[in-house]
């Protein structure tokens, strides 16, 4: 290995090498971020997503229990709303 013992220059080459190590380590972290911003995001929504998941499960449960109340355990044909007494 050669020891530096008055100033020196990088090379072109060298320089070109080096700006392109820079650039490409740039354009990583920009990727990495851009990343970490869309899995925040994702998480929103999911979190999102959730939250209607229980609301549709209360709703669905309220209907059932409002439906039992009236007309007592029964199938419903669901295209048509028949009632259909379970035997």
């Amino acid at each position: 290995m050669e020891t530096v013992t008055e100033n020196q220059v990088l090379t072109q080459e060298e320089l070109q090498v080096l700006n392109s190590i820079q650039e490409e380590t740039q354009a990583l972290i920009y990727e990495l971020g851009e990343i970490e911003l869309i899995k925040l995001q994702l998480d929103e929504r999911k979190n999102q997503s959730k939250n209607m998941l229980d609301e549709l499960r209360v709703k669905e449960q309220t209907f059932n229990q409002d439906i039992i109340t009236k007309y007592g355990k029964v199938n419903i044909n669901t295209n048509t709303g028949e009632i259909i007494p379970l035997v």
